[in-house]
Parts: C-alpha cells; structure tokens; sequence
C-alpha cells in the first residue's frame, strides 16, 4: 500500500490543470492506493492572479473518486481570522475535507500570531496540518526567508496536541529541521519533491536527507509525499532502494504513519 500525503490540483484557469483519470492512471501504474489534494491560498495576491484554489473545486475533485483522494483546505493570514475560521468549520463539516495546508512563502512566518487562533481550531478538531517548508515555490511574490523551520518551534510548543507536518523536509534547512521536530513528537516530515530539487542542484539530496530523517526521527515521523504525480515513481524507488531502510520502516513510511495522521 501506498499513500501520497502531498498532492495538489491546479486552479481551473490553470495550464496545468488535470483531470482525475489522468492523475488515477498514474497512480495505478505506480502502485500507490491514495494521494491528498492540498488546498491552496497565497491569500490576496493568490486572488489576483487566480492562483488559490477553492474547497468546492478541491471538494468535487475528490468526491468523483473518494475511495482514492483525500482533500484538505488551505488558509492565509492575511484574511480576517474568523473568515479563515469559518473556511476550515466549512471545509470539514461541509465538504468533508481531512486537514489545512499552509504557505507561508506567501508572504509570513508559520508563527505568525493571526494563525493561532487557527492552529487551535485544528488542534480541537484532531485534523493535521501541512506547513510549507524549504525551497520556496517558483511562483511570483514568493518568499523564501519565510520558509525556515525554526519558526515550527514556536507552533510544536505552543500546540502540543497538533499534528504537523512540514513540507519537503524543509530542505535545504533538513539539520534545522531535525533540531526542531527533535523533541516535539507531534511534528513529522514528509519527503515531496526531492527529487526535483536533486536533478536542479546536480547532487544527491533524496537519499541523505532521508537517512538522516529516519536516523534522527524515526522512521515513524517521515511520511511519503511527491508533490506532483510525475514525482510518484522516482521518490518510490528511492524509498524501496534505500539499503538503510528496513521493510518496517518502509511500511511506515509508504503508508502505516499516513494512516496513522489522517486517523484511518
């Protein structure tokens, strides 16, 4: 079995907007059971270039196959506290989306006081949130000195009962990260994208990074996530290819902990 905790839908105006057979074909081929469609808010300048994603659309997305996509919402602090309040109230009981995303390259520190009365709504909901991390997104106003995981510090403290995951290990920053999460049992990692990131810089970057997840955390706190479908096979074979993980190991980190997060 396996699920992708770290997936996402383009916005409907979007070139790279795929339908749900597309991303099923895919998903069959590599053998992998469920994937999470992330919500998306970039907040105010998401809206003027229709770069966010609505939870109706992420909503009906998933409910054309429900046994195989999970969806979260997505929240920015930039918008008044309870309209993000009533978005993830609507989103859960409305929509039956599983969790938020959030993207602080999008212009703030994921410790930002504004999110906190959100953190705390998700917290009393037992869903998790997925925090972007690390190398920023290519797109337009994006930020990368928001990306630091020293901020998730402050969060793993202040909200022990919340589940968090940080995106993309937080790379380049994965030692930062690792200081951070060390002694906060409610923060994992999961590893979307590495492999991108590799092919840019020319140098191995997938496999360390995740020997040094599994032998710092735990193979318990590291989930898999591609970020993309075309990222399914190559972060697949690097999980099943890696000679210092055992077959447990690679059951959690395939699926068990996804399980486990979205209590399933």
């Amino acid at each position: 079995m396996i699920i992708d905790v770290h997936n996402h839908l383009s916005p409907p105006s979007s070139a790279y907007r795929m339908d749900a057979d597309t991303y099923l074909e895919t998903m069959d081929a590599c053998g992998v059971d469920k994937l999470i469609i992330l919500g998306k808010d970039y907040g105010p300048a998401g809206d003027q270039i229709n770069g966010n994603l609505a939870d109706e659309d992420t909503a009906a997305f998933v409910k054309a196959h429900p046994d195989r996509f999970i969806g979260f919402t997505a929240v920015h602090p930039g918008r008044p506290v309870q309209a993000n309040l009533e978005r993830i109230d609507r989103a859960v009981h409305e929509f039956g989306l599983r969790g938020v995303k959030l993207n602080p390259a999008s212009g703030f520190y994921p410790n930002d006081e504004r999110l906190y009365p959100v953190y705390e709504k998700i917290s009393g909901l037992g869903i998790p949130v997925v925090v972007h991390m690390g190398i920023k997104p290519p797109s337009e106003e994006s930020r990368l000195k928001y990306c630091h995981p020293i901020y998730i510090d402050d969060i793993a403290v202040d909200f022990p009962d919340l589940r968090i995951v940080i995106a993309h290990a937080a790379y380049p920053w994965v030692e930062d990260l690792i200081m951070a999460a060390l002694y906060a049992p409610n923060v994992s990692v999961d590893i979307s994208t590495l492999n991108q990131i590799e092919e840019a810089l020319g140098y191995p970057v997938v496999l360390p990074s995740l020997e040094k997840l599994v032998r710092s955390l735990g193979a318990g706190r590291v989930l898999f996530g591609s970020d993309g479908i075309f990222n399914l096979e190559p972060l697949i074979s690097a999980v099943r290819g890696a000679d210092f993980l055992t077959g447990s190991d690679r059951e959690l980190i395939l699926y068990r902990n996804a399980l486990k997060l979205l209590s399933m």
